[in-house]
């Protein structure tokens, strides 16, 4: 597992939806790579505060097309 992987599959593997190989390999990674376990750490505190934040209030319409917009570059 290298840092590119790692990176790509690293919200699979917040989400708990990779095979049981690749979230060791990916935790095995994160355990070794200071800059990818601080990128893992990011990202779970980030997901947490949106969770927390949605269940709330809910997401505002113009928040989730900034999202969407994001994810897929447009």
């Amino acid at each position: 597992m290298n840092c590119r992987e790692c990176k790509e599959h690293l919200y699979e593997y917040l989400d708990r939806e990779l095979t049981p190989e690749v979230e060791r390999d990916i935790r095995l990674h994160l355990e070794e790579c200071p800059p990818c376990g601080e990128q893992f750490d990011f990202e779970k505190l980030f997901l947490e505060f949106l969770k927390a934040r949605c269940r709330a209030q809910g997401a505002p319409p113009e928040l989730k097309r900034r999202i969407l917009n994001e994810l897929f570059d447009e």
